[in-house]
């Protein structure tokens, strides 16, 4: 069978970034990994709490991991194209730069999410915990902001290492600041404020809810915050990479 030029060159991509044994090891790591939302489940009767636990990043295995492979294959394999400027050997291939980028992101960004919805669902049906839908969308949020701002921040800047620690720096500001701010005003009862502040660091809120307390519009606000933010990062991204010059 004969395939298109668009499908080899996604073919190349995606072999690049999942040679083998990436996906033998990433996949039933994250599915076994998601063993940390029943241990936290089972304890006392804080369910849901539990379930809030396990997806916070750093904490949730399967969540770091997600994030931790988009990163590689944005600054490391992508970047590290653009800044070597081997990329152009893609741009070779009789294919358009608006095609290129969408088989980067797709294997870069969507498929690291992909893997992880598809291993914590079925982790979930397997299991018998629910796992709220808003749940599964506010990392969802968090993870396109995050990896959608690397991805600017490779495109303009090239250099991996600088774009590793601009965004760390970046990043841990917004998710540890963000989450200062929102216990702040947890503590203080200015429940308003919260809608302008939830997007940064949602998570306290979620553990705020499954206390008891009554955020979940807040919650709803702070992931369409991030949802947009993602949108407007992939959007300026794309832009910039129509006109890079290699």
């Amino acid at each position: 069978m004969k395939y298109s030029r668009s499908f080899q060159v996604f073919k190349l991509v995606l072999k690049e970034r999942y040679r083998e044994p990436t996906l033998e090891l990433v996949l039933p790591l994250m599915l076994v990994s998601n063993v940390f939302l029943s241990a936290f489940y089972e304890r006392g009767d804080f369910n849901l709490l539990g379930v809030v636990l396990s997806f916070v990043p750093i904490i949730g295995v399967s969540e770091t991991l997600a994030f931790a492979l988009g990163l590689r294959n944005v600054v490391f394999v992508s970047g590290d194209h653009i800044h070597q400027g081997s990329i152009i050997s893609f741009l070779m291939m009789s294919i358009r730069r608006e095609t290129l980028f969408f088989f980067l992101y797709v294997s870069d960004v969507v498929l690291p999410l992909a893997f992880w919805i598809l291993t914590t669902s079925t982790y979930s049906l397997l299991s018998g915990i629910p796992v709220p839908a808003l749940l599964l969308l506010t990392y969802v949020g968090g993870y396109l902001f995050s990896l959608n701002l690397v991805l600017l921040l490779t495109i303009y800047l090239r250099t991996p290492g600088l774009v590793v620690l601009i965004s760390f720096f970046s990043l841990g500001s917004v998710f540890v600041f963000g989450g200062a701010i929102n216990y702040y005003e947890l503590i203080e009862g200015n429940l308003s404020s919260l809608f302008f502040s939830s997007f940064s660091n949602p998570y306290v809120l979620w553990i705020a809810y499954s206390l008891g307390r009554n955020l979940i519009s807040q919650i709803y606000v702070g992931v369409a915050v991030d949802l947009s933010l993602a949108l407007i990062f992939l959007l300026m991204s794309f832009k910039a990479f129509r006109v890079i010059e290699l």
